[in-house]
């Protein structure tokens, strides 16, 4: 703690509070240092296996991470931390992810100058916070580094429009850059379709009922009890979707058997609205984008059934392949990951086909039934499958 004169106001040394905050950024310092001093897993395996160990999500962890990274890069910002603890791990993480976007060879002068903005100057002075540091040190780069953020000359036959869709949390983000002359006439023809007190949503929403008509079938599984319906690629949702949805019925594809390897399109319906997300730990790439994977694989016998399908991302889907993570599914849909720690991890599934099951002694009860007769169910199907190979 500072016992000078000077000290920034989460410094006070006549404050307990003070103490607490350093003891906490001390703390939770020396954790990351220590969880991360084993260089002898990928990063990616690394990242799940901090998720398991500390009950924290992803993003919490690659501030741990970054943090790290820092202290081993930035000697004279570990120096300040490791003196005081004025700093919070996702504080230095943000610091660290705005000197990374420099060349190397400025780190040294960055390192500096930081240091010096978090010095106090006086009694009480008030921390820069860690948004505001982050915009000085990009300022820093560009005044080192002309260079820096301007756009690179673009090749020939290198694309220089985009435009993206992405879902999240209920809604599509639409993000692109498209040349004036386009620009100039979508924003012609939206007007010519917005009528009084209409937006530009409405506007776009009219335009392309009216101008790009196209039958789109979408399959949306509402609970018959009512509460909110789920979109694969949208999520959940709560608004009236009368019109867009038609009834599903994936109860048929429970346990049945299919013959190919690629499941049918009605069985990669029923895991994806079972599932929600890739099932990796802590990753959330939607269902809808993920792929189907036969949690034992096809060429090691296999079955392309519902208990032993999984929705994962390719990049999850590659680990698991290379064998980095192994999988086993049970009879709730649950799965168990082994990585290169040999810990277990169990993820459940989130769509709207997953099961709830109760808690305490009764949902005990109940889950060791469902396994018992899941197994029953595995090794007849298993049976017969290898019956009608032969």
């Amino acid at each position: 703690m500072i016992t000078v004169d000077v000290f920034f106001s989460h410094q006070d040394p006549a404050s307990p509070v003070s103490h607490v905050i350093a003891d906490r950024n001390m703390s939770e310092h020396q954790m990351w240092l220590t969880l991360i001093d084993d260089d002898t897993h990928d990063a990616d395996s690394l990242i799940v296996e901090l998720m398991r160990l500390t009950g924290m999500n992803r993003t919490e962890v690659n501030n741990g991470l970054n943090a790290v990274a820092a202290m081993d890069k930035l000697p004279r910002l570990r120096a300040l931390q490791e003196k005081h603890y004025p700093l919070s791990v996702a504080f230095v993480s943000r610091i660290m992810t705005a000197v990374a976007r420099a060349e190397e060879e400025l780190w040294e002068e960055l390192d500096r100058r930081i240091v010096e903005r978090l010095t106090p100057r006086v009694a009480n002075e008030v921390m820069i916070q860690a948004h505001d540091l982050a915009g000085l040190i990009t300022r820093w780069i560009k005044e080192l580094d002309p260079a820096f953020g301007k756009e690179p000359a673009v090749e020939p036959g290198a694309p220089q429009e985009y435009l993206t869709v992405r879902f999240e949390n209920g809604m599509a983000h639409i993000r692109g850059r498209i040349n004036p002359t386009d620009g100039h006439h979508l924003a012609e023809a939206l007007s010519k379709v917005r009528e009084e007190g209409m937006t530009n949503v409405d506007a776009l929403r009219a335009f392309l009922d009216s101008e790009a008509p196209v039958k789109i079938i979408q399959n949306i599984y509402t609970p018959q009890n009512g509460g909110l319906s789920w979109m694969p690629g949208v999520g959940y949702f709560d608004w009236d979707c009368q019109g867009a949805s038609r009834v599903v019925d994936l109860d048929c594809h429970a346990n049945a058997v299919e013959k190919g390897y690629r499941p049918s399109e009605g069985l990669a319906n029923h895991v994806r609205a079972r599932d929600g997300h890739c099932r990796m730990p802590g990753c959330r790439v939607p269902a809808d984008q993920c792929q189907i994977d036969h949690i034992i694989p096809w060429g090691q016998g296999g079955l392309t059934v519902a208990w032993n399908l999984q929705c994962l991302c390719q990049h999850h889907h590659n680990m698991k392949t290379d064998g980095r993570f192994q999988a086993d599914i049970n009879a709730v849909g649950e799965v168990t990951w082994i990585g290169p720690m040999n810990q277990p991890m169990v993820t459940t599934p989130m769509g709207p086909l997953a099961p709830v099951m109760p808690t305490g002694t009764w949902g005990q009860t109940l889950r060791s039934r469902m396994e018992a007769r899941f197994k029953r169910i595995r090794a007849a199907a298993l049976e017969k499958f290898n019956e009608g190979r032969g």
